[in-house]
């Protein structure tokens, strides 16, 4: 606030400052001015009088602080959409091509028959040497282990995830890393327990390089384990974590979003048997989004009452 004449004066015979006037009055100890004095220099008449001096500068800082502020390239991206792929950006994409994505080069898949024929009629503990034996895809090369399954038929529920991770593959068992843990913490908010409720299989057996998703030709070189699987594990209740579970086992696979699937009562036919089918996020999404964990329990719950017979 400007401070009154007497507040200055003290001010000044204190030795404080700085004063603070308003711009848009005149200075309260200054002497007044003539009357003429206002008109003889305007404000209006220094503004114009710069760009009449120098027209071609005008333009120029315009510019010069226009470009930055239209960075098109680096404009944020959409909104994410709960389960939705979103485009990737040219380093993104060039960055999983290096890596062995499903643009960088075919995949040669080579079943082998005898294979395929045993794991059709296997029993549940057959099917990890049978994994263990197989080539029919690259993944082989790079795997350390298998990974099969967490429980065993009797498990009233299953869940399919989409494909083991790096702990995963170096321990040989399902949802052990940090997805793992967490899939833990969000059974147990619902009293189930995986082993004795909740059995856990995954779309692939093996671990891709680098993390990198499923590519189809893997999710159709595994299905015969899938199935066979599922066949044996005769789940009362189905859970398809993440999009590439739902794309292997679900009608509404061309649905790309899995909050357009939540939420809602799914059937799934397996070998001339209808299963009630929940859809939520796979544990990797819920670690990067947390504020959907609150979903995914409601989606759990809504198994619970499925397999009670309450939906």
């Amino acid at each position: 606030m400007p401070l009154s004449r007497e507040q200055s004066q003290i001010w000044d015979a204190m030795g404080i400052g700085p004063q603070w006037i308003l711009r848009s009055a005149e200075d309260p100890l200054l002497p007044k001015k003539p009357a003429a004095q206002p008109a003889r220099a305007p404000a209006p008449a220094a503004r114009v009088q710069v760009p009449r001096q120098s027209p071609s500068v005008h333009p120029v800082p315009a510019a010069r602080v226009s470009a930055p502020r239209q960075p098109e390239a680096r404009s944020p991206a959409p909104a994410a959409i709960p389960g939705r792929v979103m485009p990737r950006s040219p380093a993104a994409a060039a960055q999983s091509s290096r890596f062995g994505d499903a643009a960088a080069a075919p995949i040669e898949i080579r079943v082998d028959p005898g294979i395929a024929a045993a794991v059709a009629s296997a029993g549940w503990d057959e099917l990890k040497g049978l994994a263990d034996r197989c080539h029919a895809c690259q993944m082989a090369e790079s795997r350390t282990n298998t990974v099969l399954a967490a429980g065993k038929p009797g498990c009233p529920i299953v869940i399919v995830g989409e494909a083991p991770g790096r702990d995963e593959d170096l321990q040989g068992y399902p949802f052990v890393g940090k997805s793992g843990q967490l899939l833990d913490n969000i059974l147990a908010a619902v009293s189930l327990q995986r082993g004795r409720d909740v059995a856990i299989i995954n779309v692939l057996k093996c671990r891709p390089p680098f993390n990198r998703d499923p590519r189809p030709e893997e999710a159709q070189a595994c299905r015969a384990f899938l199935m066979r699987q599922l066949e044996l594990l005769e789940p009362k209740v189905l859970i398809l974590m993440g999009r590439h579970a739902v794309n292997a086992l679900l009608a509404e696979s061309n649905i790309r979003s899995i909050e357009a699937l939540r939420e809602k009562h799914h059937e799934c036919t397996l070998f001339g048997k209808t299963v009630p089918t929940v859809v939520t996020y796979h544990p990797s999404y819920l670690l990067r989004n947390p504020v959907a964990k609150e979903k995914s329990w409601h989606d759990l719950l809504l198994a619970k009452s499925l397999l009670a017979g309450g939906a």
